[in-house]
This record gives structure tokens, sequence and C-alpha cells, in this order.
């Protein structure tokens, strides 16, 4: 992933992105404790705020958690999806 990564740009931190989605439509969160670049409170207080139906904590994983843990983030990803389309469905 690294060979294919581009430089982040500079408007990356200065543009306005407006509203968060994470608002208005409803969220899962997985993530791993082995996470070196957040920490294990923040990634928790997100996932809080963002009122999340699902947090799955994925002991020691990384950052990258999609890749070292493909099943357990599979699985979530197909929840998910399965919830939002009986919701969306039955909302019909």
């Amino acid at each position: 992933m690294a060979v294919t990564q581009r430089p982040i740009v500079d408007t990356a931190f200065g543009e306005q992105s407006g509203s968060p989605a994470w608002k208005s439509i409803p969220s899962w969160f997985i993530y791993g404790t082995g996470d070196k670049n957040l920490p294990v409170a923040t990634t928790e207080f997100m996932a809080k705020r963002a009122s999340a139906r699902k947090v799955v904590k994925l002991k020691g994983a990384s950052l990258l958690f999609m890749v070292s843990r493909p099943k357990e983030t599979a699985k979530l990803i197909l929840e998910a999806g399965q919830q939002t389309l009986v919701a969306s469905v039955q909302g019909s």
C-alpha cells in the first residue's frame, strides 16, 4: 500500500467539508486496539459520538485492520448493509 499511496495535499487540512455524515446517516464502527495513530480513547469517543449501532473492537489489530482482519471487517459491513436494507424496505 505504501508504494501506491500518494502524498496528502495541503488543501486537505484547510478545506471545509460540510456537515458530517455521521450526524444524519446510521453508523457502525470497527477499530483495532493496536492502532498507533489514534488512541483507543479517541476512537471510542468517535464511535460514541456517532451513536454507532454496533461497535467492534479488534484486540491488537492495527490501523489497517481491514487488511489484517478482513473476515471481521467484511462481517460488519455485511451486517450493516443487511440492517440498512431491512430498514429501507420497512420504511417504504
